[in-house]
């Protein structure tokens, strides 16, 4: 009898008791959670025994359309916009295709885009870099457009003509438009 006593009276016996009656004490305080149906047994949405019927809806916002704009292309940027991207297009292609070229720019990094079958040979490449991030003015433009011009005029289409046939002012794109020789 002496050794159950002192047995009951040990630190750990009592550690452990405490452990394994607060466990299951915490387990009768859990909520009853719903049960998935078994098949064949039916839904019943009017009691606790299968999955309840929810009382709200949650539905996401109406989307504004008219809210969501594009960004406007204009033909001059405003006093603070900098060159940050230049797009060189095919004076070919069409002005909704140089539309989407530009808009498609304004979300891209790269600093120069080439599309329309136009090519620029890296030098030129070089010396278009030393133009991103000036404050773009007249004089800046007229740099852009000879250094297009120049550079890309030694190709076996000499170029005719470079123009500037759009900005993207907030986002800092140029588009320039070259003109092959026919």
């Amino acid at each position: 009898m002496i050794k159950t006593k002192s047995f009951v009276k040990s630190p750990t016996f009592c550690l452990v008791v405490a452990y394994y009656c607060s466990a299951a004490f915490l387990s009768a305080q859990e909520p009853v959670l719903p049960q998935a149906l078994v098949p064949g047994m039916p839904f019943h949405s009017d009691g606790p025994r299968g999955f309840l019927k929810p009382s709200k809806s949650i539905r996401p916002p109406a989307s504004d359309t008219s809210a969501i704009t594009a960004p406007s292309i204009v033909q001059a940027p405003t006093a603070e916009t900098r060159l940050r991207r230049l797009v060189v297009v095919s004076g070919t292609m069409t002005p909704e295709a140089i539309r989407e070229a530009i808009l498609a720019c304004g979300q891209s990094r790269t600093p120069v885009t080439m599309l329309g079958g136009v090519n620029a040979p890296a030098p030129v490449l070089t010396d278009l870099a030393g133009l991103f991030g000036s404050t773009v003015t007249e004089d800046t433009q007229k740099k852009v457009l000879e250094t297009v011009r120049k550079g890309m005029g030694e190709s076996s289409k000499p170029l005719k003509r470079a123009e500037i046939v759009g900005w993207l002012p907030t986002e800092g794109v140029m588009a320039v438009a070259v003109y092959p020789e026919s």
